[in-house]
């Protein structure tokens, strides 16, 4: 029972997911502030994929974690990355004030989640936000304007969920995120789809990434 009603929750947390980022992209477009031209959201099958998708992610939760707290908490990270997905692969945007909302939501969620669950660190938290962070803002220098700073901020969000859980995590995060990357952007090379000069959105890349880490 207790997995049916956290894939009903996930269902609505996509099926929220998609209607959000469809009033947002609309928004950026008239404007002017977009920098993509993807139109993925405005498919027919891109909602029952959102839909499906969250549910699939919320079930494989309730079975990563024992307590019901921590699914619910982790499942704040599984709405906003899908909703910011989905607004970077359309726009290649990654809003803030979404980003920054989220982090006000999943802090104190992550502080009460580890009061009910030992496996979760508040001190690892913190460490991971900023190690995250850091790091990307790194690679945001060296390569020249290839990684944005919406990518460094939603690394920042990612990492206080990576961290909780383990540094090890914060690594595998990371690491699973440029090679899921890497080979989409070698599978559109093969496919004559893209060039070295394409860009394309990298925050899903980092949300996989990070689901990765934290669902292995």
């Amino acid at each position: 029972m207790r997995d049916i009603v956290f894939t009903l929750i996930g269902a609505a947390s996509g099926y929220k997911a998609i209607t959000r980022a469809r009033t947002d992209i609309a928004r950026f477009r008239i404007a002017g502030e977009t920098f993509g031209e993807s139109h993925f959201t405005n498919g027919n099958i891109a909602t029952p994929i959102v839909i499906a998708v969250n549910a699939a992610l919320y079930f494989l939760l309730a079975q990563q974690f024992e307590h019901d707290v921590t699914v619910l908490t982790y499942g704040v990270l599984v709405g906003a990355g899908m909703w910011l997905s989905l607004i970077d692969i359309d726009t290649h945007l990654l809003p803030r004030r979404i980003v920054y909302r989220t982090i006000a939501v999943a802090m104190p969620l992550l502080v009460l989640s580890a009061f009910f669950d030992d496996t979760g660190s508040i001190a690892g938290m913190f460490v991971g936000g900023i190690a995250m962070w850091c790091m990307l803002r790194v690679l945001e220098v060296l390569s020249r304007g290839d990684l944005g700073g919406g990518d460094v901020g939603l690394g920042g969000l990612l990492g206080f969920y990576l961290g909780w859980l383990s540094y090890e995590a914060i690594l595998v995060g990371l690491f699973a995120s440029f090679l899921v990357g890497g080979f989409f952007a070698v599978a559109l090379l093969v496919t004559r789809k893209a060039n070295r000069n394409t860009h394309f959105a990298f925050g899903p890349f980092l949300i996989v990434g990070t689901l990765i880490a934290v669902l292995r």
